[in-house]
């Protein structure tokens, strides 16, 4: 079993604190150096348009400036983690924006607005109608609606909760996005809500995990993606492929302390530089807190 080492693990926080963006240097401070929540929601304002929604690359894979369900679901989870709450302007304005745009005909909200196709963007943010797999990122903006149900029409969590559980129940084609959307839904719904998906999860979790270590230095799903802590419903089940992963993701740090993604967008070459290195910075900070959670990290 391989530990992170001290050494390893400076050289992971001088890359925050130098070359990460600040939104995530700043997330990198409150999680590992008693930085500010106060800090993170100033950072993460930048990224907010005048209708509450967010854009403006804060998904590094597409540019547009204009709001976006993907956008402001992203900014939920930086939301969520410094436990945001209605004393915070920024979430009263992100949930209002989800209430607004909210399409009943869906229900929910496309990922991406036909504005993206003016931005450099990666291929798959090409503007298309929701399609087959709702659950991303429908799935998971139901869950920070349940996380912050006091400011949510009863009508609308209720329509959604029906929704995602037909959907999940009538799933034939298994994409792990739309898993992760799922357990993140999960965390935050009533536990008897919770309950009744699970079992659908379960398969999900079962068909979209890679457990073959030859097949992990390209794009898919690892078992770490999924059980990101000992506490996990399927560490019992992947112990074994998990701490093999993790000794996999400690092997995997680059010379600049970062952890790098495993995907280019093939166009937009400049721009995917820049994104990359966006993308470095959020990485990186997510394997530590991995690391951290499986208590990997020499002297933390």
């Amino acid at each position: 079993m391989k530990q992170f080492t001290k050494e390893q693990f400076l050289k992971a926080r001088e890359f925050m604190l130098k070359k990460a963006r600040k939104v995530d240097r700043a997330l990198y401070l409150f999680e590992f150096e008693n930085g500010s929540k106060e800090d993170v929601l100033l950072e993460l304002k930048a990224y907010q348009n005048q209708d509450g929604g967010f854009g403006n690359g804060l998904e590094p894979d597409f540019r547009c400036s204009a709001s976006s369900a993907l956008a402001s679901t992203i900014a939920m989870q930086y939301l969520s983690r410094v436990n945001a709450n209605e004393e915070d302007d920024i979430l009263n304005k992100v949930i209002a924006y989800f209430i607004q745009t909210f399409q009943t005909e869906l229900p929910g909200w496309e990922k991406v607005p036909p504005e993206v196709e003016a931005a450099p963007r990666a291929p798959w943010w090409n503007y298309q109608k929701s399609g087959e797999d709702w659950g991303n990122p429908n799935a998971e903006i139901l869950g920070y609606l349940f996380e912050y149900k006091s400011f949510i029409p009863e009508s609308m969590l209720s329509e959604m909760t029906d929704y995602a559980i037909s959907h999940l129940r009538a799933l034939k084609e298994y994409e792990f996005h739309e898993l992760l959307c799922y357990l993140r839904l999960t965390e935050r719904a009533p536990e008897v809500i919770s309950r009744e998906m699970t079992v659908h999860i379960d398969e999900f979790v079962n068909k979209c995990i890679i457990r073959n270590p030859e097949e992990w230095m390209g794009y898919g799903l690892q078992p770490a993606g999924v059980i990101q802590s000992p506490s996990s419903r399927y560490y019992p089940l992947f112990s074994e492929s998990v701490e093999l992963n993790l000794d996999f993701i400690i092997g995997q740090q680059t010379d600049d302390g970062s952890f790098a993604p495993a995907w280019s967008w093939g166009q937009y070459e400049d721009t995917w530089l820049i994104a990359r290195e966006e993308w470095k910075g959020s990485l990186t900070l997510e394997k530590l807190k991995l690391l951290r959670e499986f208590n990997r990290i020499e002297g933390l």
